[in-house]
């Protein structure tokens, strides 16, 4: 999961020296954090140290982060003359950092792991930008969904021609929406992004947290891997993907930080005897690694996937 790193003393080091907006745009702060797990656990994919909310940062919002409080905009979109005076984006002048970055990671790496980009969907990153919630079923929020898919596709192309061999799309409060309110505000936004990406080749992976209700929606959307979180089970999600997607997840992310190595060996056996003979499964957690999680926690999980 993309914060794999932050339960490591080495990122903790490095957060104690730079803020967090230093790190996400500092082209050597971002190859440091990304490999930072790789180097410790030699997992089979690095994925590129980023946030979703970089995408409108170099529109022209301006972020922070607040401690306790996660990323925030100064100001949020409050009508349609703000979102049009948010820049078009131009991966060249927006985001040297991050392709510099994952160049350097793809090198570093070379054929002994792959190598993940990622943006947000554009209903969750809509969600922090707009400023009015009532907005969010209305005229305001479609054109903002409209304009995030027409800025995500090039910033995902650009992440994929410095080297990223699958993208994956965070839908983190996706499942906050009905199955029907998915499929209008969310679904159908992804399936015009997952389809503009197809002709590269790369594989596409749709993640949602509370997925269980959104499966049938998650494989409308059309990406090659469905990505639930650690509340949906993997039987339902087999049964609904039919094998017409690659499943990824979902161990539980406070079992990895609260038992002891052996146990998890054993829970995460237990999963992956769940997926034994589907087609196209990546072993992962259902969220992200939470910052407390002790390190031989984490490798008492990789090592048990890859001795299996």
């Amino acid at each position: 999961m993309r914060q794999a790193g932050r339960h490591l003393p080495e990122y903790r080091a490095l957060r104690d020296q730079h803020d967090f907006l230093e790190m996400l745009t500092t082209e050597e702060l971002i190859v440091e954090v990304s490999l930072q797990p790789w180097r410790r656990y030699q997992t089979d994919a690095v994925i590129v140290f980023s946030d979703i909310l970089l995408l409108p940062k170099v529109m022209g919002m301006n972020l922070m982060f607040l401690e306790g409080q996660g990323p925030k905009f100064r100001k949020l979109i409050a009508n349609e003359e703000d979102l049009k005076a948010l820049k078009k984006f131009e991966a060249e002048r927006d985001i040297p950092f991050l392709t510099g970055a994952l160049k350097k990671i793809k090198k570093e790496i070379g054929d002994r792991a792959a190598l993940i980009g990622f943006a947000g969907s554009p209903w969750t990153v809509a969600s922090y930008m707009l400023k009015d919630p009532s907005t969010r079923s209305g005229y305001l929020l479609k054109s903002c969904l409209e304009r995030l898919v027409q800025e995500t596709v090039p910033y995902l192309q650009a992440q994929i021609e410095a080297g990223a061999e699958a993208i994956q799309i965070f839908d983190s409060w996706g499942g906050n929406l009905k199955a029907k309110e998915y499929a209008e505000w969310s679904g159908s936004y992804i399936k015009e992004i997952v389809q503009a990406l197809r002709p590269s080749g790369v594989p596409c992976i749709l993640y949602i947290k509370n997925s269980r209700h959104l499966l049938k929606e998650m494989l409308a959307a059309g990406p090659d891997v469905i990505s639930v979180g650690w509340e949906t089970p993997l039987e339902e999600t087999k049964k609904a993907a039919e094998g017409k997607a690659a499943i990824q997840g979902n161990f539980n992310p406070h079992i990895l930080m609260q038992s002891k190595p052996e146990t998890i060996a054993q829970e995460t056996q237990k999963m992956l005897e769940t997926m034994k003979g589907y087609p196209g499964y990546i072993a992962n957690l259902g969220h992200g690694v939470l910052p407390k999680t002790p390190v031989e926690n984490v490798k008492a999980f990789v090592d048990t996937v890859q001795q299996s």
